[in-house]
């Protein structure tokens, strides 16, 4: 699991709106060893810097917790992502070889153009999938902790 502590900020029904924290790199974040948090707090922060996730634990507002995601969802959309198209380029351009360098090379490009949209295509029903949706795994001891150092609830 890919893992971030973030603050509960809004609730709807069964889900929650939460604020990832601050983070500062402690030299840990290598694939081995860290917590790779960072990684997931930068991937939530490119628009607004509240998220929508799963609320099983009935987090309330306020609450500090932890919010994870599947590390095999977060490799399945990297591949589909990256390889897809690329083989769509490839395919193509190996395809409009057999004519002319020019028609290879829009054959490339169109590949690659359906590839893209075929990836489209098929990422529309991974928000619904729960490999693909962030959760709430833990609730951290509220009372004891800081904006800057949340701690984990012993429970």
């Amino acid at each position: 699991m890919i893992e971030t502590q973030a603050r509960v900020v809004r609730l709807e029904s069964s889900h929650a709106w939460v604020e990832p924290r601050p983070h500062t790199p402690c030299g840990q974040c290598d694939p081995v060893h860290g917590c790779r948090s960072l990684s997931i707090a930068r991937m939530f922060r490119a628009g607004s810097s509240a998220f929508r996730v799963q609320n099983p634990l009935d987090a309330a507002v306020g609450d500090w917790v932890t919010v994870s995601i599947p590390e095999r969802g977060m490799l399945n959309s990297a591949l589909l992502m990256y390889l897809v198209p690329l083989a769509g380029l490839f395919v193509g351009a190996a395809a409009g070889a057999l004519a002319s360098e020019t028609v290879s090379v829009l054959a490339g490009l169109a590949g690659f153009a359906a590839a893209l949209l075929a990836v489209r295509r098929v990422s529309r029903g991974f928000g619904q999938r729960a490999l693909f949706q962030p959760v709430i795994t833990e609730r951290l001891d509220v009372l004891a902790s800081t904006p800057e150092r949340p701690c984990r609830s012993k429970s």
